[in-house]
């Protein structure tokens, strides 16, 4: 009798299974380095989750076809995404948001503060009137 309740049981296991959808991807920034905890979810719905430490991550959906996931993270311009029937979404590539391009392009005013040259030039070695200040 044991065996007839394993082989139902074990019988039922590949229709559970065909009832979810997977969607899996990566996500990585302009420069091809991945995005970790960005947070990754299916339009209207409350599946919801998070990349990994390689940027990759996988969603559970109990629908069929195609989907719409939206994607945000801090320091990225938020990015929605269709995926369609087969889950696989390969690389998705997030921009920087402003704040993270001024920054990199040097135009903010952290530019001084944190290059040697600017901070050298101003700081250790101040300009005055016909006086060199030392500052050991």
């Amino acid at each position: 009798m044991r065996i007839v309740t394993y082989m139902l049981v074990l019988s039922f296991v590949p229709y559970f299974g065909l009832c979810q959808n997977k969607i899996s991807g990566k996500i990585v920034d302009e420069l091809g380095f991945p995005v970790y905890r960005a947070s990754v979810e299916i339009n209207a719905t409350d599946s919801i989750t998070y990349t990994d430490y390689d940027g990759s991550f996988t969603l559970i959906s109990e629908k069929d076809f195609h989907w719409k996931i939206n994607i945000k993270s801090k320091g990225y311009k938020p990015e929605s995404f269709f995926v369609l029937n087969g889950g696989n979404t390969g690389n998705i590539i997030l921009k920087y948001d402003v704040d993270i391009n001024k920054l990199l392009d040097g135009s903010s005013g952290l530019y001084q503060k944190f290059y040697w040259d600017s901070w050298n030039n101003e700081i250790l070695f101040p300009k005055s009137e016909g006086l060199l200040v030392s500052v050991f």
